[in-house]
């Protein structure tokens, strides 16, 4: 007879799908501009960062399953993979990965609430940078 401890496992989620919305904005000083189209994230963007203009310049959307990677295009022929590399609880895993010309420029694994988001800062890109806003449900 086995005793468990510690209450029950958690089920496995490998069936589950991920859906992940990359939002790719060029952050600058100059001209104060918000894009409307960030508007659920301005006040945490000028919360965080010191820039005076925000303008999003793509919206992409993916849905994973686990250990699936999805890519998005970024400007300057870079590239963004995520792979989902597990769900635990309410937390995802994702691996990030950005590259140029084939070489990797960038990694990092970051956890994320469902529901939840971060946003990375990036490359200079056009007199500013490149932010990388990553939000997720599942």
């Amino acid at each position: 007879m086995a005793v468990l401890t510690g209450g029950l496992a958690e089920p496995v989620r490998s069936e589950h799908k991920i859906n992940i919305v990359i939002k790719t904005v060029l952050a600058s000083q100059g001209d104060k501009f918000a894009d409307p189209r960030l508007s659920d994230l301005i006040r945490e963007l000028e919360s965080v960062f010191k820039y005076s203009s925000y303008r999003l310049l793509s919206r992409n959307s993916m849905n994973l399953r686990m250990k699936e990677t999805g890519t998005a295009l970024l400007p300057e022929d870079r590239v963004l993979k995520i792979t989902l590399l597990k769900i635990k609880g309410d937390r995802a895993s994702l691996r990030l990965e950005i590259s140029k010309k084939n070489r990797q420029i960038f990694q990092t694994v970051i956890q994320l609430l469902n529901k939840g988001a971060i946003t990375v800062g990036g490359p200079k890109y056009k007199g500013g940078y490149l932010l990388f806003n990553i939000s997720n449900s599942f």
